[in-house]
């Protein structure tokens, strides 16, 4: 046990001694957990190719600590009151934002069924109110219906296309080793639009939406139409080429469609809020954010 198993807990000590977001990793007979400075839970899940808590561990500082400070200064100022986390995977972006508006309404929308469990978990493990986070097992896009959806061994990169990021589709056992296969399932999963969503659960508004959805990006905002332009919420979106790539189109057509609506894109540049025009190969943020 000495020489296999128990060093390794000093190690992971001194590790987070020198740590400025990893307060303490807790060990039980059923999970092993994280928690953030700020008091954020995360489960280690070793099934994936790499856990969001694993990222935050081989990290010495939180790479997007700046950006989420900007993004929750943004709602704070706007006064937000509903929130749709679309792409939510495990949920830490919403419990994030939960941190700082307990207040809010949070609709949490995640297509596969097994990263929705562990959507589920993370709730419980952080204890947050069920009257203002609102879970749906279920995706948005510009369409509505039952939709294929590719999962890799990174849950992360689940997209209504398949991904060909080698590292993304390792597959790993319970313990977090690699197996040396590679992993792509195809899952079927519901899928609706914002404006349907929004009409068919009568919500009053909508104030903010963090769009992450690996390449599917256009079509979310395309199915999103009505409430853009009804309820002018403040989007927060990723757009990466090589996702939109999958899909048959450029980042800049999304910039082009959110302008047609009367949308500014900005991002986050050396902790400042920035105008940009376009996206190009010299362009190295890959949030944005949309403001009316």
């Amino acid at each position: 046990m000495r020489e296999n198993y128990t060093h390794v807990l000093p190690e992971i000590m001194e590790l987070l001694k020198n740590h400025e977001e990893c307060k303490s990793i807790m060990i039980t007979s059923d999970d092993i957990v994280l928690e953030k400075q700020s008091g954020l839970k995360m489960f280690f899940d070793f099934r994936e190719s790499m856990s969001r808590a694993e990222i935050d561990l081989c990290n010495a500082t939180d790479p997007e600590k700046e950006e989420m400070r900007i993004i929750s200064e943004l709602i704070g100022k706007n006064k937000a009151g509903v929130v749709l986390d679309i792409g939510a995977n495990v949920g830490m972006f919403s419990m994030e934002l939960y941190q700082d508006h307990p207040d809010m309404d949070y609709y949490v929308f995640e297509p596969i069924p097994a990263t929705y469990a562990n959507l589920l978990r993370t709730m419980k493990l952080n204890k947050v109110n069920p009257g203002k986070m609102h879970p749906f097992n279920m995706g948005i896009s510009n369409e509505k219906g039952i939709f294929k959806f590719y999962l890799p061994g990174e849950s992360e990169a689940a997209s209504l296309q398949p991904v060909d990021d080698a590292f993304y589709r390792k597959r790993s056992d319970k313990f977090g080793n690699y197996t040396g296969s590679v992993e792509m399932s195809e899952v079927e999963c519901q899928v609706t639009t914002v404006d349907e969503f929004v009409q068919e659960n009568c919500l009053p508004a909508v104030d903010f939406m963090k769009i992450d959805v690996e390449g599917n990006e256009k079509f979310v905002l395309q199915g999103a139409g009505e409430t853009l332009k009804k309820y002018h919420p403040l989007v927060y979106c990723e757009l990466l080429r090589k996702h939109a790539r999958r899909f048959g189109y450029c980042p800049n057509d999304v910039i082009a469609y959110m302008k047609g609506l009367g949308y500014v894109c900005r991002t986050i540049r050396n902790r400042e809020v920035i105008d940009i025009e376009s996206i190009d190969d010299s362009t190295e943020e890959t949030n944005f954010i949309f403001q009316f």
